[in-house]
């Protein structure tokens, strides 16, 4: 894994304040695997790579430590470590939420939102590597999130995302694992464009549970 040090430049977007752009970079770094489990937080390596004082570097850290996704050891801030039963704890919930997104998606979707949905579910193109499904099977998730149209189950579908090892399984994903993944996809669009709630809430608490297997497979 990439150390602070090495880290890319990160675009400061005008419309976020400072804060906040800082705290998107550096979960960005965690999520998507560039700094891995128990690695340190260095706050003057970051301050000099992003050219920012340690104010928003310390807002950050603490917005950080609350998503789950940093803690406090000796004195220094490090990428947490999730073991199997924390891992575990996260995807059941994630299985519940994710299931209620589909089922009001199929209540509440405009026909324009579940064909933006078809439209990105057949867009993706076979053979491409895990790491960019990971990315794929995000944005596929979000727009039916979006479509569910209830912004407090967004927000917490969202938090429950910002895990390292999400990315870091797609590593190991074989062929047939991500066929098998998207296969399922495209049954969820079939049912949401049917608008069976039922069937769309089964296939999304499936898709999940599928989703920890392979985890808790390919990482202990």
């Amino acid at each position: 894994m990439s150390t602070a040090q090495e880290l890319p430049p990160a675009p400061m977007h005008a419309t976020r304040t400072l804060s906040d752009n800082v705290y998107r970079w550096l979960r960005d770094q965690i999520v998507l695997g560039k700094l891995g489990p128990n690695e340190p937080l260095v706050e003057a390596a970051i301050a000099e790579k992003l050219q920012v004082s340690r104010t928003p570097i310390r807002e950050s850290m603490q917005r950080l430590a609350a998503d789950g996704l940093i803690v406090s050891h000796r004195r220094r801030w490090i990428v947490r470590q999730h073991d199997r039963d924390e891992i575990v704890a996260i995807y059941e919930v994630r299985m519940a939420l994710e299931s209620f997104a589909a089922r009001f998606a199929c209540q509440r979707a405009t026909d324009a939102e579940l064909a933006a949905v078809a439209q990105l579910c057949g867009a993706w193109t076979e053979g491409t590597g895990g790491g960019d499904f990971v990315v794929f099977n995000d944005r596929f998730h979000s727009l039916i999130v979006d479509a569910a149209h209830n912004a407090r189950l967004a927000r917490t579908i969202e938090q429950n995302h910002l895990y390292y090892f999400n990315s870091q399984v797609a590593e190991h994903y074989a062929a047939q694992d991500v066929q098998a993944s998207h296969d399922e996809h495209i049954a969820l669009v079939a049912s949401l464009r049917e608008r069976d709630g039922d069937r769309a809430a089964e296939i999304s608490r499936r898709h999940a549970e599928d989703a920890l297997a392979l985890i808790l497979e390919r990482m202990f």
